[in-house]
């Protein structure tokens, strides 16, 4: 299942979605929103769950405790254009149950903000994202952990765009501000230092 979470960016689901269309997407995908985002577009085959303003982090984990059991993961946001047809099985084709897969478009903006993990692959760790995280770096652990496996599987021909402001595709909004980039700076590297990656 690919996990959307969007706060107050309805233009941003409407161009996902009908990019979705475009490639003849066939997965499922759960969109999650704030309780006080209520009014959003309807997507045909999509999964929308709203809960409590949390942080990315724990709205993560939250549906990785609810859905325990998949096998695979995909991790998706809301400012990601896909371009190339079938990217979805593709990469979940790639990923396996037990690797990462990731494909290009997210370099441009120093993150990867799409990818997938195989479902043995979370269960053996426990999680989607690290706890105590806010935003920063879940897709940075996830490298980490796949690398050091070797079962970090880059798609190159496989194209997702980010509109994002820093590579100019986007305007910055309050959805980008990082209020706890340094605690979560922080968090990651006594993570990573502590298994020696």
């Amino acid at each position: 299942m690919w996990v959307l979470p969007s706060r107050n960016r309805p233009q941003n689901l409407e161009r996902l979605a009908e990019a979705c269309r475009k490639t003849e997407v066939t997965t499922p995908i759960l969109l999650r929103l704030d309780e006080i985002n209520l009014q959003h577009p309807k997507y045909n085959g999509w999964i929308v769950e709203t809960g409590p303003c949390k942080p990315l982090s724990a709205i993560y984990n939250e549906i990785f405790a609810k859905y325990p059991d998949l096998p695979w993961y995909g991790f998706i946001a809301d400012d990601v254009v896909p371009v190339t047809p079938n990217w979805d099985t593709l990469l979940i084709k790639a990923a396996g149950i037990d690797g990462m897969a990731v494909p290009a478009g997210g370099e441009t903006t120093g993150g990867t903000p799409h990818f997938v993990l195989g479902g043995d692959l979370v269960r053996s760790i426990g999680w989607l994202a690290l706890p105590g995280l806010d935003r920063i770096s879940i897709d940075t652990v996830w490298a980490d952990i796949a690398r050091n496996r070797g079962v970090l599987r880059f798609l190159p021909d496989v194209l997702l765009e980010h509109w994002h402001f820093s590579n100019n595709l986007a305007l910055f909004d309050n959805t980008y501000k990082k209020h706890n980039k340094d605690k979560d700076r922080e968090i990651y590297e006594k993570w990573k230092n502590e298994r020696g990656f």
